[in-house]
């Protein structure tokens, strides 16, 4: 396994750290901490990808789903994306614009408690 998701839910947001290599091995257990962070009681979502050393398409496609379910519910998915694979991924295919990205998760975190608010 060459990956690693973990998550940790904080007072204003639900934390997933997603480290490695997020392909479809890891697309499965991604979804599912994505959908326990949705189901939460936290307004807000960060998905930490800043230790992600590549990401494929159903990683990405996980990720837009998600995004798009906790819209539908009413939530916000932050997404901590400094320079590497992710945040040039999310460059290339215009995605960046789809999601809030942010370079650290202190100000990924941050962001989620003013909107808790």
């Amino acid at each position: 396994m060459d990956f690693l998701i973990e998550h940790d839910p904080l007072d204003n947001a639900h934390l997933v750290t997603a480290t490695g290599e997020l392909d479809v091995a890891a697309a499965p257990q991604l979804s599912a901490i994505l959908t326990m962070g949705a189901a939460s009681s936290q307004p807000v979502v960060v998905l930490d990808m800043g230790g992600a050393t590549f990401i494929d398409s159903t990683a990405l496609g996980v990720v837009i789903r998600s995004a798009d379910q906790m819209t539908g519910a009413g939530k916000r998915l932050f997404i901590v994306a400094p320079e590497g694979p992710v945040a040039r991924l999310l460059e290339l295919t215009n995605l960046k614009q789809h999601f809030s990205v942010y370079q650290d998760r202190d100000t990924a975190i941050s962001a989620a408690s003013v909107t808790a608010g």
